[in-house]
């Protein structure tokens, strides 16, 4: 209905790959983020928290062997992220794993490396709600998970727009009902 209507007059900005954007100069109405801003004149909320953690492919499992110790895991091919393409600290996580984590494989989209791990390529650090969706994996279980957060974000300008306060809400109550895929 409302929310159908208001698509053309909103701009929600869902970064799925490395991208600067200004809430200020009005490039996004909402913005979902991974780290609560501490600058500007912007209103944050909690979204929601998530974990993630090392899995492997069932098929990688039984053709090399799971490590037992983070140490062990300099043996293995190891799936990660670009570190060039990195646009918050939080999301630079690999030496939460194993401080000598050294990728194999590096690849710019989270979809990408959880595809990677899932066709057998190695060992990777996943979205543990990403990862529960694919029958085919394994936690490694030598670590224990990591925890961040999504956060909805706008500027305290267009707080008092409908449309903006309308989509914040139906965001808000979407995740509130799917919160168990998070936990």
């Amino acid at each position: 209905g409302e929310i159908t209507a208001l698509h053309r007059e909103l701009t929600i900005q869902l970064v799925p790959v490395p991208r600067s954007f200004s809430l200020s100069r009005r490039e996004a109405d909402i913005a979902i983020t991974v780290e609560r801003p501490t600058e500007g004149r912007l209103v944050a909320g909690k979204l929601v928290d998530y974990t993630l953690g090392l899995f492997a492919s069932r098929a990688y499992a039984e053709a090399n062997g799971l490590p037992k110790t983070p140490a062990e895991l300099a043996r293995h091919t190891l799936i990660g992220y670009v570190p060039d393409l990195i646009v918050s600290p939080s999301l630079d996580y690999a030496a939460e794993f194993s401080p000598e984590w050294r990728t194999s494989f590096a690849i710019s989209s989270a979809l990408g490396q959880a595809e990677a791990v899932r066709s057998a390529a190695g060992i990777g650090i996943l979205h543990t709600f990403v990862a529960r969706s694919m029958p085919e994996l394994v936690p490694v279980d030598i670590v224990a998970p990591i925890r961040r957060a999504y956060w909805l974000v706008y500027h305290e300008s267009v707080r008092p727009l409908r449309r903006v306060q309308l989509v914040a809400n139906f965001i808000t109550k979407a995740v509130e009902r799917e919160r168990g895929l998070f936990s």
